[in-house]
């Protein structure tokens, strides 16, 4: 599916493996996160933590988890 944050008002966000590695940011982010990395290959079926800067440099952090459809 998606990762629409359009509504929250996100200048950066940043989105890490279990392990730690950051697989995906993006600056400006509202709606492009499909469960890709940087280079736009998909993430393997997992819990993702992430960090979103808001405009306003509020910080906010959560986790997602990636379910492939066969």
């Amino acid at each position: 599916e998606n990762f629409d944050l359009s509504g929250f008002n996100i200048s950066h966000i940043s989105v890490f493996n279990r392990l730690g590695a950051e697989v995906y940011s993006k600056s400006n982010y509202t709606n492009q996160w499909h469960g890709q990395t940087n280079k736009g290959h998909n993430v393997p079926v997992g819990t993702y933590y992430y960090i979103l800067t808001q405009e306003n440099g509020n910080k906010i952090t959560g986790w997602v988890y990636v379910n492939r459809k066969n």
